[in-house]
């Protein structure tokens, strides 16, 4: 591909969604890739790539820039002592075994079908965020680590399906279920990358050898948009962590749906135009 007016637009979209993800992946614990598919689509369609494989390709290469996001991100909440380190450890076996499958059987569905998943869930857990619980009161009792980790392996297919980390619906279950808002947003964060390595080991498999692929692309990875999103994620995303732990719960939770809700009608728009 040679040097173009298109290519170096490309690369400045990329670059500020990058910077953008990394942000909200510190601040709300997902891995960015809710932030990123949009992009990468409206990316690939200015590169001219086959219709048939941009959804797959979008998803794809977002969930692999999860993997350097999320380590950033682990880190940065791991230093203010904001992972449940024991829910973690419940969370890796599950999750990894998920997202693995998951990867693999996204490469067999249209694209029509996995954006749909994606919108499905997310008006769903924005719902959730956004409308204030009954239940004001902290729960008194000890939490279920083990029941929530393994729940996680659910999540963890569903994320890797759609390109993202995960977040999108971990940080709601665990604080549902007695974890700590700041908690569940830090343990969160650091499951991303136990979604992102199998889901994107899933994608490539899947997409391995598919003629319609363009230029730069392993699987269903392009490496390149990828190489220049996590250049800016990686940076930016203990910013957001540190954002994180400035904001009161009361505020988190709301924008975080809110935020949410709105990527799901723009993904729903596009659908349907």
């Amino acid at each position: 591909m040679e040097f173009s007016l298109e290519l170096a637009e490309s690369i400045l979209i990329l670059l500020l969604a990058g910077s953008l993800a990394g942000i909200m992946a510190g601040m709300l614990g997902i891995g960015g890739g809710i932030i990123l598919v949009p992009p990468l689509v409206f990316v690939f369609d200015l590169m001219q790539v086959s219709e048939i494989v941009v959804p797959h390709l979008a998803f794809g290469t977002s969930l692999a820039t999860i993997i350097a996001t999320s380590l950033s991100s682990a880190k940065a909440h791991l230093k203010r002592g904001s992972i449940d380190q024991k829910l973690f450890k419940y969370s890796i076996i599950p999750t990894s075994l998920g997202a693995g499958f998951g990867g693999l059987v996204a490469g067999s569905l249209s694209g029509g079908v996995l954006a749909m998943i994606f919108v499905f869930m997310a008006v769903v857990v924005s719902v959730r965020m956004i409308i204030p619980s009954n239940a004001s009161k902290e729960i008194d009792h000890e939490p279920n680590r083990f029941l929530i980790g393994n729940l996680t392996g659910l999540t963890g297919i569903t994320s890797a399906m759609v390109g993202i980390g995960g977040g999108v619906m971990n940080v709601p279950l665990m604080n549902m279920m007695g974890i700590k808002m700041h908690q569940a947003v830090g343990t969160s964060a650091s499951m991303g990358f136990v979604i992102a390595l199998p889901g994107t080991v899933g994608f490539i498999v899947s997409g391995w050898e598919n003629p319609n692929l363009p230029e730069f692309s392993f699987g269903f990875i392009h490496w390149l948009a990828a190489l220049c999103i996590c250049l800016m994620t990686v940076i930016l995303a203990p910013l957001g962590a540190k954002i994180s732990h400035r904001l009161d719960t009361k505020i988190l939770k709301p924008v975080f749906g809110i935020f949410l809700l709105i990527v799901a009608m723009r993904t729903l728009w596009r659908i349907w135009s």
